[in-house]
């Protein structure tokens, strides 16, 4: 009588410790998936600096209140998280010096 019991007794464990495993590895593949709705890094105004992640709204940045931001903007190229990728893709950009003809240059010598 006592295998008995002690047979069932380690079962009803197993089975418990099984659900417990299953029942994280659902609460943790939900957290993942609303966390992968959150929109910062494709918002315009994401900086990707750890000091100032997001200009309109910096305390929101990056957290569950982020999702359906009504400032969401989609980036541009020409956003300043994505610089180093773009300044590949948009060399005529880049290169182009700008210079305004009716300004002349600054003066080299100090005290002239």
């Amino acid at each position: 009588m006592t295998v008995f019991i002690c047979c069932f007794l380690t079962w009803t464990l197993m089975f418990l410790f099984l659900g417990s495993i299953g029942f994280v590895l659902r609460e943790g593949v939900h957290q993942l998936q609303r966390l992968h709705q959150i929109p910062c890094a494709d918002c315009e105004f994401f900086t990707n600096d750890y000091r100032l992640k997001c200009t309109v709204r910096p305390c929101v940045a990056c957290t569950e209140d982020a999702i359906g931001c009504t400032d969401f903007e989609p980036k541009t190229c020409f956003a300043n998280s994505c610089q180093q990728h773009c300044s590949r893709v948009h060399k005529a950009y880049t290169a182009k010096p700008i210079t305004n003809s009716a300004v002349p240059p600054l003066a080299t010598r100090i005290g002239s």
